[in-house]
């Protein structure tokens, strides 16, 4: 019975971190799609002189390298959906 408890573990852990990696994946080609829209609405911003802008973007920018950085990928894909609305 251990030997099988032990398998299931490992078959479960095994299919956590596949479900991890395409999660990994998505997050990070949604950050690649969006991060050329995001670099001209941030020099936007500053040729415009928004300034209360350019530092919201910068915010958000630095939000989703966080998320990314620290494996929150189902996060960082949120964010990003939601500033792509």
């Amino acid at each position: 019975m251990n030997e099988e408890a032990s398998q299931r573990e490992q078959e479960e852990y095994a299919q956590f971190e596949a479900e991890q990696e395409a999660l990994r994946e998505e997050a990070c080609a949604k950050y690649e799609d969006f991060k050329p829209l995001l670099k001209e609405m941030i020099d936007h911003s500053i040729e415009i002189g928004q300034i209360d802008m350019y530092e919201f973007l910068i915010d958000d920018k630095e939000k989703i390298a966080r998320l990314l950085s620290d494996g929150e990928w189902q996060e960082a894909i949120a964010f990003i959906d939601e500033l792509e609305k």
